[in-house]
């Protein structure tokens, strides 16, 4: 096999500039019930399922969140967000998927946000950009778990060995590496550890045919 049978996306840092939707999402959230909260104070949530967020949140704002409730609401806000202003692509990504696509490679965006706003972000790209959405509220253990992307690879009806993950945080790039895939890093809110081992890259813009040849070439020669 010269070429991944699939590439994986994370969504929010990874393929689409989100994560100052969901900045903005909480501090109305926090500012509507009169409790300080800056913008950055939630950087660390970036890659977390929202279960997980919520209770870091409730811990850092002093309030007691109700998890259901609060999740609706941040899924809410963001998901308008998208559809006022409308889906912010990070550079590179737009063209990755069409390139896989040309070359036959499938495509998956697996991500922790829930079904209703990941929806919202696929149905402003072009058709046929994903063949694969796997979201949050559709798994039973999020990432860091490998599960979604174990998911994402068992619908593409490929396997985990064969697909590249590309990801911008530590929860995300652990589970593509736990799946099994060859797991890329990207710059992020909350930075990858480098004893993750996961080798990292600027941007998806420097992702192309020569590329992807090459370091699937160096990923099976040592696998």
């Amino acid at each position: 096999m010269t070429l991944p049978a699939a590439i994986l996306f994370d969504m929010d840092g990874t393929f689409v500039d989100t994560e100052k939707y969901w900045q903005a999402a909480e501090l109305k959230l926090f500012t509507d019930m009169g409790v300080p909260w800056e913008i950055g104070m939630g950087d660390e949530l970036a890659g977390c399922s929202l279960t997980e967020s919520i209770g870091i949140m409730s811990a850092k704002s002093g309030v007691d969140l109700d998890v259901e409730s609060t999740i609706a609401t941040l899924i809410d806000s963001v998901h308008d967000m998208v559809v006022t202003h409308g889906a912010p692509w990070l550079p590179g990504s737009l063209d990755l998927a069409s390139c896989a696509r040309d070359l036959g490679i499938r495509t998956a965006l697996v991500t922790s946000s829930y079904r209703k706003f990941a929806n919202a972000v696929v149905e402003r790209a072009p058709r046929g950009t994903f063949d694969v959405v796997v979201a949050g509220d559709e798994v039973t253990q999020a990432k860091p778990h490998p599960e979604p992307y174990i998911k994402a690879a068992r619908e593409l009806e490929v396997d985990t060995i064969d697909c590249i993950v590309f990801e911008d945080s530590p929860a995300g790039v652990r589970a593509g590496i736990d799946a099994g895939a060859l797991t890329y890093a990207l710059p992020g809110l909350n930075p990858v550890p480098a004893h993750y081992g996961a080798p990292s890259i600027d941007s998806l813009e420097i992702v192309d045919e020569n590329w992807l040849r090459n370091q699937w070439a160096q990923w099976t020669a040592t696998r």
